[in-house]
């Protein structure tokens, strides 16, 4: 196991710094802000990876996958199951009802009082400075080719879907939206406790539920976004593959893929817990049933690309072209991917920039969120990778990497809410201190009023 570690390692290393030094040539310009973020992020990702490496090959390992498989399941008889359902659901509805009235006293307190809460609802919101109505209006016209909403081809379709099918009985668009994103965030509640249950004891469970609604940036998934849906379907995925529905479980992940193009990631924990599974049951299967396993196995994988294959045939159907969106998305936003370690570099320059500047919308809007919590998820991640479920570490490494990668980031906080494992990396964190659960507890609370104060006061906040 030591060689195979070692092994591993040395490809990865060897894969960064190739990374590195390609990056490194292309740059042109070098601040020392800006370098020396880069070289932070970069130092922190490896870090991260080298220390997640051991506990993933043990994890695949035939002795690591034959410590726990037996244990997965669900031990709470089923009368105290569905009360604990019901009280996750009322806490996160109420959790709903506080942050309508937290946003409205910001807006009330920007605004000096004009307006009442349902009359200055969306404004509240800022639904029309997001990505909200670019959904809604898929939803109510599908993708076109004209005008500005042929720009739209960018947002994927299945949450414009359920939205379709909501209106049929809301009458409205936007109330469909909304009831849609805030339908999704309850089951992703009720799945979220389920998933953690699988490994924690019913305490730590809850605290991973609680860790993913007070995120800096969770008030999003109140919106209607792709958030809710997202986090549910990823619940949903690792919730039914490691309960050994592999099909369902990565149809979930394919639906994920057709919400979000992040859901194609999702097969890398799939794979891990596939393997994991194959790996315990190598020597107790006879032959003949081994194979069926595994046939099962690779179609269960595959399937999960059908989101994403579905979304490029959209793009055909439409366009002509099944990547009409990547050259929308780099004609119209200048958006394309690239190394994530160059987007701290560019974040932290624009960062200083507009601090100099006296820029404080943008500075307290988008570039210092943007570092805070790139920097913030790398440490959770540096500190869990050896007490984290290793298919959920390796999960946050590919999705950190991807979706800090853009060339022009401005959504980093949001993207990171749906990152279901930073919540159980929180819990692994704190379970063995009251007092760092009541500290990182505040900080999150701290950081999303903050966070949700500077989106009422209209900074911009995507």
């Amino acid at each position: 196991m030591n060689k195979v570690n070692t092994a591993v390692s040395a490809l990865f290393i060897l894969v960064m710094a190739a990374a590195a030094w390609i990056w490194a040539a292309a740059v042109h310009t070098w601040t020392p802000a800006g370098t020396l973020a880069s070289l932070a992020c970069l130092a922190l990702f490896v870090w991260t990876g080298l220390r997640a490496i051991p506990a993933l090959t043990r994890y695949l390992s035939p002795q690591g996958a034959r410590e726990a498989s037996a244990g997965i399941g669900n031990s709470d008889p089923k009368e105290e199951r569905q009360r604990t359902w019901w009280q996750i659901i009322l806490w996160v509805a109420a959790s709903r009802v506080l942050l309508i009235l937290a946003a409205y006293v910001f807006w009330v307190l920007r605004e000096g009082g004009s307006g009442s809460l349902f009359s200055r609802f969306i404004d509240m919101w800022h639904i029309r400075g997001i990505d909200a109505m670019s959904y809604l209006g898929i939803a109510e016209r599908w993708y076109v080719t004209e005008g500005d909403p042929r720009f739209h081809i960018v947002f994927l379709p299945f949450f414009p879907v359920l939205i379709k099918l909501a209106q049929f009985f809301t009458g409205s668009y936007m109330v469909a939206g909304f009831v849609v994103a805030n339908l999704c965030t309850l089951a992703a509640a009720v799945f979220a406790y389920e998933l953690a249950r699988l490994d924690l004891a019913r305490r730590n469970a809850l605290r991973v539920v609680k860790y993913i609604f007070i995120f800096p940036s969770a008030f999003f998934f109140f919106l209607p976004m792709t958030e809710a849906l997202f986090l549910l379907l990823s619940l949903m995925a690792l919730y039914y593959v490691r309960r050994r529905r592999w099909l369902l479980g990565c149809l979930c992940s394919a639906l994920a893929g057709f919400t979000r193009s992040p859901g194609i990631l999702l097969a890398v924990p799939v794979a891990v817990e596939l393997a994991r599974a194959l790996t315990a049951g190598y020597r107790r299967m006879d032959r003949k049933a081994f194979v069926n396993k595994v046939i099962l196995a690779a179609v269960s994988l595959a399937t999960v690309s059908f989101g994403l294959l579905a979304y490029l045939y959209i793009n055909y159907s439409v366009t002509g072209n099944a990547f009409q969106f990547s050259i929308y998305q780099r004609e119209h936003w200048s958006q394309r991917v690239y190394f994530f370690f160059d987007t701290v570099r560019y974040q932290m320059e624009y960062a200083v920039n507009t601090f100099k500047d006296k820029d404080w919308r943008s500075f307290l809007g988008l570039w210092l969120p943007n570092l805070t919590a790139i920097f913030a998820v790398l440490l959770i991640m540096l500190r869990s990778a050896k007490k984290l479920n290793p298919a959920y570490i390796a999960y946050l490494i590919v999705y950190f990497a991807y979706v800090v990668a853009p060339t022009w980031l401005l959504s980093a906080p949001r993207y990171f809410a749906v990152a279901f494992p930073l919540a159980f990396a929180a819990v692994v964190l704190t379970e063995d201190k009251k007092w760092k659960d009541a500290v990182l507890t505040t900080l999150y609370i701290a950081g999303s009023l903050l966070y949700l104060a500077v989106f009422v006061a209209g900074y911009p906040v995507y």
